[in-house]
């Protein structure tokens, strides 16, 4: 039988060589085929911060994108790789987790997530190329710190920190001082300057508090505070004197913020005569205070983990105000001394008509989400009406702002025009006087009141409707967290509800002297 099989299959076999070579008998011209030139290995830069040194790491070009070497990446960027040659499967791990790929297959998985890419990873001699934009975005998930892509300077730059405002310095300079921030990479930002403070936010900002000093008393600066928020960081500059208008430049070269601060020279005015003296306010507009204890009534404001209620603390506060200030020789009105509920409008609008020289508006501050997160939020701050400067300052507003869903329909139409425009032009007057206003009750609040820690070192700006209208300075003020457990418990203490008062009264009693010479 095998004799037979073996050969019917040569003789199956010499018939196809035999049809082959009559089909052949006159040979085809030789022609050129078209064979696509593989593309050419090049090299991307892979630079590691904050040491600075720099790597090649194999990288081609396709489709207008740059492959890179995921092994040799891997490598510097601190990941572990494994790869089976019969699957075509690489795995990329550390200690966060695991990152796999298939070769030619647009699906990858970190840890057991499963998601698709629309170039595949490819690959060439003995490693794998993924295009560098979807590399930093895919591993970035799994790296300890952050990954970016430089497509102009095909260079991946690897943060070993998870932070990218690495440090602020000053130093003085012949004509001011100069405070430089080196950032990790290239962040937006923002600088504000109202005195004593000039604060720079970064958009996307990650910073270490302990790795930049908080005392910098070198020329115009006295010291810096650091704040890390969800989206953003904060560096606060608080200044010995004050200074002109910041210029701000950034390197993109070296990385670097540059801040310049020179002091504000006075210029000597002539005497004016006492039919032309000006003065912001004089001794006869500093004697009438209206004192406004948020909420009431059927709004109780926030509530705290054990049920005190934010309109209940700032009531206490008020009456407590009032008492000081009148036995100083103000005169005070409240919007209520009582549990009412008043609506934003009408606040304002007592104190226009009550021909109020200041207006204190109070409040208690609250965050939700988990146990810890409402722990970890805590201090007290001050506010006057302005655009908010970040997101932080306008989820405070928000807050506030939100009692309106329990007004008439009818008075809720009045601030619509409100959400993303002041319109209380008559309060743009006074905004230097509010802002003086705010630091003299930060300061006051600070030195007072030990047991409530600042929110932040400088004040808050932001559009709370219950300071629009308003035709004299106006501020609020957020005494603390009513969310977390502990400055709950203090602000619904009596003795804490008389010194925060104590501390507010002192900071308007400062305020009439610095204004009108304590008349």
């Amino acid at each position: 039988m095998k004799k037979i099989l073996s050969h019917i299959i040569f003789v199956f076999v010499m018939l196809i060589i035999s049809t082959a070579s009559t089909a052949q008998t006159t040979p085809p011209a030789p022609t050129s085929p078209t064979v696509a030139a593989p593309p050419a290995i090049t090299t991307a830069t892979v630079r590691k911060i904050p040491d600075g040194k720099s790597s090649a790491i194999p990288a081609f070009e396709k489709n207008g994108l740059t492959y890179v070497s995921m092994p040799a990446f891997a490598e510097l960027a601190g990941f572990k790789h494994s790869q089976s040659v019969f699957s075509n499967k690489s795995v990329f791990s550390n200690d966060r987790g695991a990152i796999t790929f298939i070769q030619d297959n647009m699906f990858y998985r970190v840890d057991t997530v499963t998601s698709i890419i629309p170039y595949p990873p490819v690959r060439k001699g003995a490693a794998m190329y993924l295009p560098a934009p979807y590399l930093v975005k895919i591993f970035g998930a799994k790296h300890t710190g952050s990954l970016s892509w430089n497509a102009q300077t095909s260079t991946i730059a690897v943060n070993a920190l998870k932070y990218n405002v690495l440090s602020v310095s000053n130093e003085a300079k012949q004509n001011g001082t100069l405070v430089s921030i080196v950032l990790a990479d290239s962040l937006p930002y923002e600088c504000t300057y109202y005195h004593p403070n000039v604060v720079i936010n970064f958009g996307g900002g990650k910073l270490d508090p302990k790795a930049i000093k908080r005392s910098m008393r070198v020329g115009v600066v006295d010291s810096a505070f650091t704040l890390q928020y969800d989206e953003s960081a904060q560096v606060s500059l608080i200044m010995k004197q004050a200074v002109e208008t910041p210029y701000v430049e950034y390197s993109a070269k070296t990385r670097t913020l540059m801040i310049s601060l020179k002091p504000k020279i006075e210029q000597k005015k002539p005497k004016a005569s006492a039919s032309t003296a000006q003065v912001p306010l004089d001794a006869s507009l500093i004697r009438t205070v209206v004192v406004d204890p948020g909420h009431g009534g059927k709004d109780p404001g926030a509530i705290g983990p054990t049920g005190v209620m934010e309109k209940t603390v700032v009531l206490g506060i008020g009456l407590e105000l009032r008492a000081m200030l009148e036995k100083a020789g103000f005169k005070v009105f409240m919007t209520r001394d009582k549990d009412v509920f008043i609506p934003l409008g009408d606040r304002t609008k007592f104190a226009n008509e009550k021909k109020a020289d200041l207006f204190v508006s109070i409040h208690a501050d609250a965050v939700g989400g988990n146990n810890k997160k409402r722990a970890s939020a805590r201090g007290y701050k001050v506010y006057f009406l302005s655009q908010a400067k970040n997101e932080e300052d306008k989820m405070v507003a928000m807050r506030e702002n939100a009692v309106i869903e329990l007004e008439d329909k009818s008075k809720r139409s009045n601030y619509d025009a409100l959400q993303d425009v002041l319109i209380s032009i008559a309060g743009a007057e006074y905004l230097r006087e509010s802002q003086d206003l705010c630091i003299f009750i930060e300061q006051s609040l600070g030195a007072n009141l030990k047991q409530i820690p600042r929110l932040q070192l400088g004040v808050g700006q932001a559009n709370f409707w219950v300071l629009n209208g308003a035709y004299m300075p106006s501020v609020l003020v957020e005494t603390g967290f009513i969310s977390n457990p502990d400055e709950e418990k203090l602000l619904s203490d009596k003795r804490i509800q008389f010194q925060m008062a104590a501390a507010l009264s002192e900071a308007v009693i400062k305020f009439k002297q610095q204004f009108d010479g304590g008349q």
